[in-house]
């Protein structure tokens, strides 16, 4: 039974990986589009397929591309794609600020990685003065929303006294939130 299952896995792989590359013949053209749903999720999902080089040949300048289409329709896990190119300088010349914006526009529709990002770029001054006051603020919106690797960057501002006063007791009961969602480096910092 199990080598059955282990063979339905492969094939499905297999023609999963071959219906990809036919799909989307190893490169997607502007001619190609009438075959890409419009929707803003479908637009972010073949950003994101640009951007990592699923079943295509990684172009950040198509991943980009895709982004702004699904960002002008609304979609807040686009914006925050932008603002991760901009940040990690792919596809566009690395810019703080810009990073910042795309961000900023994400977390205000109440997206849990813009937030946790926003809490990091103040956290360290990158693209804005070092705040760890609004860093923390940006981590807790995050961790509110149950983004373990928030609720573990919390947990770390409340053990060292970052932006609140030192709370070992909450910063343990955030390591174990973020521990609880399998989050690794929660679980190291609950065994140190």
């Amino acid at each position: 039974m199990q080598l059955r299952n282990l063979w339905i896995f492969f094939m499905c792989l297999l023609f999963s990986a071959c219906a990809s590359q036919m799909y989307y013949g190893g490169g997607i053209s502007s001619s190609d589009e009438a075959y890409i749903s419009s929707s803003a999720e479908d637009l972010n999902t073949t950003g994101n397929r640009y951007a990592k080089g699923i079943g295509v040949q990684r172009n950040y300048g198509k991943a980009l591309a895709y982004f702004n289409r699904s960002a002008n329709k609304g979609s807040s896990d686009a914006m925050y794609n932008l603002g991760l190119r901009y940040f990690l300088g792919q596809g566009v010349p690395q810019d703080y600020g810009q990073a910042l914006s795309w961000f900023e526009k994400a977390a205000n529709l109440n997206n849990p990685y813009a937030e946790n990002q926003l809490g990091f770029m103040y956290s360290i001054g990158k693209g804005v003065s070092q705040n760890y006051a609004t860093s923390l603020q940006w981590y807790q919106k995050a961790s509110d929303h149950g983004l373990a690797s928030a609720q573990y960057n919390l947990g770390l501002m409340y053990l060292n006294g970052m932006g609140t006063s030192p709370d070992k007791q909450k910063a343990m009961e955030l390591f174990r939130m973020a521990s609880d969602r399998g989050f690794t480096p929660a679980k190291a910092q609950l065994n140190s």
